[in-house]
């Protein structure tokens, strides 16, 4: 790899290591090249066959935090939809929610409409940055869920994470329910692959991931992931004016492996599951 190290780039044998630059603020989302040469193969992805368990504990964990379960009445958005396949079970699971995604790549979003008209299941899929999501989805809200999963939005960045996580918390009612899953820190430490590097200072992973498209194209892509300690996750989600009420590890396809309050060193992603206090901070009204 080529770039620079920044000081404190390691790779899993402790020896530092040079990564390309992780992207600013103002830089492209650089995960939009990647689902939009996806598009409909996105679901192949093995993540994705976890869709059913991971929205069935969802449901549950709504349901415990605000006292009553996702129902018809109810508006839920989630921020990185991808190609919105936890917003279509969750619509044929409770007909007549109002089901709302957005996502960064355009390809991922029509792919997304495809496959909900296929399966007879109404949810709206918008083209947008999550780090402008009070002017892409605010005028759809306010929401009484709102998630991201599987560093859809949450984790691409950690410099503009508490900004994305603060505008999650401007469209969530008051009372509303905010859920993310953040990459955990202390696995993406433990468990480095060869030629994948880790900033202890920063707490962000990189790798070059081989991704699959369509016709068995195979591209390689450079992945930044922020990755988080508990206490740093809750503190984020404090600053945004919400109340965590859960912490457990997960991994994709077992949101349900824990309980709440635990946290194993090899869980390989934290869920925190939080409500929006009836008024937040003035700098994040919004």
């Amino acid at each position: 790899m080529s770039g620079s190290t920044g000081g404190s780039w390691r790779d899993r044998d402790d020896r530092p290591v040079e990564v390309p630059p992780v992207p600013g603020p103002a830089d492209p989302a650089f995960y939009r090249s990647i689902g939009d040469f996806q598009g409909a193969d996105y679901r192949r992805n093995a993540f994705a066959a976890g869709t059913a368990e991971e929205l069935t504990t969802l449901r549950q964990l709504v349901a415990a935090a605000r006292g009553r379960p996702i129902g018809q009445a109810d508006a839920v958005l989630d921020v990185g939809c991808g190609d919105g396949r936890h917003l279509r079970a969750l619509a044929t699971a409770v007909p007549g929610v109002r089901a709302v995604g957005v996502d960064v790549s355009p390809g991922l979003v029509d792919a997304g409409r495809s496959a909900a008209v296929d399966e007879g299941v109404e949810v709206t899929l918008t083209v947008g940055d999550a780090r402008e999501l009070t002017a892409v989805a605010g005028d759809a809200g306010p929401f009484e869920v709102v998630w991201s999963l599987c560093q859809g939005a949450v984790g691409t960045s950690p410099v503009t994470d508490p900004q994305v996580v603060a505008q999650m918390a401007a469209v969530a009612r008051p009372g509303g329910v905010v859920i993310v899953t953040l990459f955990h820190a202390l696995f993406a430490a433990r468990h480095l692959a060869p030629g994948d590097a880790f900033d202890p200072v920063q707490l962000v992973h990189h790798q070059q991931a081989e991704v699959r498209g369509p016709d068995h194209a195979r591209r390689r892509f450079d992945l930044w992931t922020a990755s988080y300690t508990v206490r740093d996750a809750v503190r984020m989600l404090a600053d945004a004016g919400l109340e965590v009420v859960d912490v457990r590890g997960c991994e994709p396809g077992t949101f349900g492996r824990r309980s709440a309050g635990e946290v194993a060193l090899d869980d390989p992603e934290l869920l925190v599951v939080a409500r929006r206090r009836q008024e937040l901070p003035e700098d994040l009204s919004g």
